[in-house]
């Protein structure tokens, strides 16, 4: 309260004291004092002072015991307000922490109900700024992401951690399908994806919270604990959703948890749509154009981890040179977009029939390099005659002509016992293999060996 409130109580105080002391002869009169006495002027000018006196002394009651309590409220006010322009500025908002803030007041009248007020506005702005905080930490670790995996794990890492879920996931939507981004504390995470709960929400746009009654059993086989709250939220981006975040807890999560979960995702979208576009692009930039295979470039930048992958873990490791037979031959005839189906198509056979792990790449021209971790020369033999005939038995359709195309595929190995070697090492034995499927006959795989210097080999 400001001083003219105090200043108005007094004058209201004092002027009630005086008009009661001016209606005091009167009141006496009734109770038999004579008219002489109560309208004496020195018994007038008694009245009216008593009565100023007593107005005063009550105001100064008053003052004595609001104004310390209002002040205290209004210093705490000031604190506060003097801490909020200060953490506007600095980010540091520990001096507006309600344990250090907070006023100490018990009683139930009027004043305690403007404390407890008071201290409840202020618990609630920590809370905001606590909130307002967690949000700006967790997108401003996110916004440092590009890889899309490590964008994911952190993500999913510390809205459990804000959650206090036990388990939970990040599914994401790419070119029409769901997939698993990230999963923690899940057994099977990729049956999210089966479940009755995740097919009826994934095309909504808003959060969506199942609860189970205490007692209830449920089926725990995608979770390491029997789940009693689960939220799931979706992630979007200029309101495009990009995926849903699933949380479960074996409690009932906090009340706050389902309304800053949404204001995180704001975050978040922004985030994984960044990574998607640069996970993209490292895409576009890591694939021949014309097959969609690995490039040379970053063909052999994985052709040297997986080499040193096997060096590391004294695993073997092999490698096939594919050429296409007489491509030259195809081009000069049938033009060289005839060329380009006879490549996407031997690209397409060999995707098939390779595992997810190996590794495919255009080496240049109608020359491909297969990469076979943890495969043994024979293996690899396998491997390489099941790429050859498939190709053999493959027909290419040009306009009314069906061209049926072979292959010759020299092969190299690592010999597993950790010893070094290197990509361009085995590139060139594995060329000199090739050499030699060239030089007799063709359409053939060479495993051993060592080309004959003398033998001579025509066009491709």
């Amino acid at each position: 309260m400001s001083k003219h409130v105090f200043r108005a109580l007094a004058l209201g105080m004092v002027s009630m004291g005086l008009v009661v002391g001016a209606a005091f002869p009167l009141f006496v009169m009734g109770f038999g004092v004579p008219k002489a006495t109560a309208l004496a002027p020195t018994f007038i000018a008694a009245t009216l002072i008593s009565g100023f006196v007593v107005g005063w002394l009550n105001f100064a009651l008053a003052s004595w015991i609001v104004r310390p309590r209002l002040k205290k409220l209004a210093t705490g006010m000031q604190h506060v307000r003097g801490a909020m322009q200060q953490a506007t500025f600095s980010g540091d908002w520990s001096s507006c922490d309600p344990a250090m803030c907070r006023l100490d007041e018990r009683d139930e009248d009027e004043l305690g109900a403007v404390a407890h007020s008071y201290n409840a506005l202020l618990y609630a702005l920590h809370e905001a700024h606590r909130i307002e905080a967690q949000i700006r930490d967790f997108t401003k670790t996110l916004s440092s992401k590009l890889d899309l995996h490590e964008l994911g794990d952190q993500a999913l890492s510390m809205l459990q951690a804000n959650a206090r879920a036990q388990g939970g996931a990040i599914v994401l939507e790419r070119q029409g399908d769901w997939t698993v981004l990230a999963s923690r504390g899940l057994n099977h995470p990729e049956k999210i994806l089966e479940s009755q709960a995740f097919i009826a929400n994934q095309d909504q746009t808003i959060q969506n919270r199942i609860t189970l009654p205490p007692g209830m059993m449920v089926d725990a086989v995608l979770t390491q604990f029997v789940p009693a709250d689960v939220l799931l939220t979706p992630i979007k981006n200029h309101g495009l959703v990009l995926g849903w975040v699933i949380l479960a807890s074996a409690q009932a999560f906090a009340e706050d948890v389902p309304r800053v979960l949404p204001l995180m995702m704001q975050g978040l979208g922004l985030a994984l749509n960044n990574a998607l576009l640069h996970d993209d692009l490292q895409r576009v930039a890591a694939l021949d154009p014309l097959t969609g295979i690995y490039n040379r470039r970053f063909g052999f930048k994985r052709f040297e981890e997986e080499l040193n992958r096997a060096e590391r873990n004294r695993s073997s490791l092999a490698i096939l040179l594919l050429d296409l037979d007489h491509f030259k031959r195809i081009n000069d005839t049938y033009g060289h977009l005839s060329g380009d189906k006879v490549l996407i198509q031997s690209a397409n056979i060999c995707r098939e029939i390779l595992r997810e792990g190996d590794v495919l790449l255009r080496y240049g021209g109608e020359e491909f390099v297969i990469v076979l971790p943890g495969a043994s020369l024979h293996d690899a033999k396998e491997v390489a005659e099941r790429i050859r005939f498939a190709i053999s038995q493959s027909i290419v359709r040009v306009g009314d002509q069906a061209l049926n195309v072979t292959s010759s595929i020299g092969i190299a190995a690592t010999s597993g016992q950790g010893l070094i070697t290197t990509a361009e090492d085995l590139v060139a034995q594995a060329d000199q293999r090739l050499y030699m499927a060239k030089a007799t006959g063709r359409n053939k795989v060479v495993a051993e060996g060592l080309p004959d210097p003398h033998a001579s080999l025509a066009a491709h």
